[in-house]
Order: structure tokens, then C-alpha cells, then sequence
């Protein structure tokens, strides 16, 4: 179990943070020059990259130069982001990060075997307030690619971030013998919601359907818009066995799912389509089998699960 031995705040508002560094940089100018380098260097680094993880892993490295830490952790739960390195347990200090205006993120760093000193504390005092104009700007920049990868009324993936990250997921599951399924899931006869009661209300079922698979996912899992009314599920680390049960189960979820608009109730089914990746195969591949199950399950009755056939070259 970790051990605070410090919990601490750094609320600064942007003139107060250039001015308290500036003095902070004067006193280890006149009494720990080595320190004050440090501090200096650190600065420098941190305004390499713009990406979260490298901005922490960058603080992480600078840091050991000067207080012995043996592990490193940094979360933002409003933009899901969580980072680790090192070990993180052990005796604990924490900051929480914010300005006048943001919340910049909860920082931790550990040690392994003592607490921090208050001499240490100090100088994690100084160092951390370096991070505040880099996480600022890291977490902007985290948040823009975020969005454009975002469905806007559904807030699933959408289909430039299913094309980046299923290349990934795939190139990674090749290489490590890894299994890799997906689902592609199409709501039954939904042209009929949006002609009988208007898009709004289409809409809303749409937010709805993407919240019930969310929901009954694995936090691994990850959902994409794929189409208008289909979304695929990309499952790692799971082979085709696994990947039916799920859909199985993701399907029953959805029909016992009711939705409400005011007096207005609707019932929804899906129809799935299940691949899992074969030895060679690459993206476009295993989509298309995925969709063609689709379009089986669909043309044999519909809110049903239908498993891919191999592909050619593992049949």
C-alpha cells in the first residue's frame, strides 16, 4: 500500500508562476548553482514536445537528476489520460496541479524504500511548477487530436481514428501472436425511427446505443462510429471464441434496452457481424469478412450474431 508523505497543491495564477520562478531561479542562483542548472535544463527540455506522455517521461528523467524518485505517475480524469513510469509504489508525493483558470492534472512521484526529505520536497516544490506552461499546452494538443478522432453526437471513435488505430492493433497483434477480433454492429430497421419520429430522435437512440456498448464492454475494448447506424468494436487480445460471447451478449443488452424520449418508447435490435484476425491478414481483410457476416446475420433474420468465415489464405 502506498505510503503520502506529502500532498500538495501548486495554484498558481500565470504572472504569479513566471514571477515565483524567477525568484525561485535568483535563490539557487546565490546558494545551490547546481540545482539552479538543473532547473534550468529542466525548463529547456520540457518545451521539446507537446505530447503528454513525453512531456512526464521527459519531467520523470530530469527530476532523478536531482531527487532520487523511482517511479512517476500523472492522471487527468477529465480528459482520460493516465500515464506511468517507473514503480509506481512506494512512499508517495503528490500534486495536484491547476492555475486560476485550469486543472492541469494530479502528479505522483514515488520512492521505494524512504519517505521524501523535506530538502527533497523543496526542490519537487520548484521542479513541478516547471510543469504548468508544458502541461498546459500538452493538454490542449492532447485534447484536439482527441476530438478529431471523436464522433461528435455519439462521442465514440470515429472512422479516422478506427483506420489509425486498427493499423496499430493489427500491426501489434501480428507481431506478437496476439488475437485480435472485431465486431461490426448495425441497428435493425433503423431508417424506420428516423421516418417515423425525425432525426432528433434518431439521433438520441444513436447516443443511447453507443452509451449500452460502452457500457457493457471491457475498458480494453474500443468503440468506433463506423457508419450512420453501425459501429465497430475492436477487441484485443481476443480470439473468436471470446468475441461471439461477447457480441452475444452486447446483442441481448440492446433488445432488453429501452429507450424513452418523453412519452415516446423505443425498442432496438442489432444484427453483428464477428472476425477475428487470421495469420497474415491485414485491416481492409479482416473488416470486409466482419462485414460480411454482417450482411449475413442481416439477410437471415437480423438480430442475430454471425461468425466470419476464415479468410482465403487460412480456409
Amino acid at each position: 500500500m502506498n505510503a503520502i508523505s506529502s500532498a500538495r497543491i501548486v495554484d498558481l495564477d500565470s504572472e504569479g508562476l513566471v514571477k515565483n520562478h524567477a525568484r525561485s531561479t535568483d535563490a539557487l542562483h546565490a546558494g545551490r548553482h547546481s540545482e539552479a542548472l538543473a532547473l534550468s535544463r529542466l525548463s529547456a527540455v520540457l518545451q521539446t514536445s507537446i505530447e503528454l506522455s513525453e512531456i512526464i517521461s521527459l519531467f520523470f528523467r530530469e527530476i532523478q537528476r536531482v531527487v532520487a524518485a523511482d517511479g512517476i505517475s500523472f492522471e487527468h480524469t477529465p480528459y482520460k489520460f493516465t500515464y506511468q513510469l517507473g514503480t509506481p509504489k512506494g512512499r508517495a508525493s503528490h500534486y495536484r496541479i491547476q492555475t486560476d483558470s485550469d486543472y492541469l492534472g494530479d502528479l505522483t512521484l514515488y520512492r521505494k524504500s524512504r519517505d521524501f526529505t523535506p530538502c527533497d520536497l523543496e526542490k519537487l516544490d520548484r521542479m513541478v511548477t516547471s510543469l504548468v506552461f508544458p502541461l498546459r499546452n500538452g493538454l490542449r494538443y492532447h485534447e484536439a487530436v482527441r476530438a478529431s478522432l471523436t464522433d461528435g453526437l455519439t462521442g465514440a471513435g470515429n472512422r479516422i481514428g478506427l483506420d489509425s488505430i486498427l493499423s496499430r492493433e493489427v500491426e501489434q497483434a501480428s507481431r506478437y501472436n496476439h488475437p485480435l477480433s472485431v465486431m461490426i454492429l448495425d441497428l435493425d430497421f433503423f431508417k424506420n425511427i428516423n421516418d417515423s419520429h425525425g432525426h432528433a430522435v434518431g439521433d438520441h437512440v444513436l447516443k443511447t446505443i453507443a452509451g449500452t456498448i460502452q457500457n457493457s464492454s471491457r475498458n480494453a475494448d474500443m468503440i468506433f462510429r463506423y457508419g450512420g447506424e453501425e459501429f465497430v468494436i475492436l477487441l484485443n487480445k481476443t480470439d473468436v471464441a471470446g468475441a461471439k460471447i461477447g457480441a452475444e451478449r452486447i446483442r441481448q443488452i440492446i433488445e432488453r434496452t429501452n429507450i424513452s424520449l418523453g412519452a415516446l418508447k423505443i425498442k432496438v435490435t442489432a444484427s453483428i457481424g464477428v472476425a477475428s484476425l487470421c495469420h497474415g491478414e491485414d485491416r481492409e481483410s479482416l473488416l470486409r469478412r466482419a462485414d460480411k457476416a454482417l450482411y449475413c446475420a442481416k439477410h437471415s433474420g437480423r438480430n442475430q450474431v454471425t461468425l466470419a468465415e476464415p479468410s482465403l489464405a487460412n480456409a
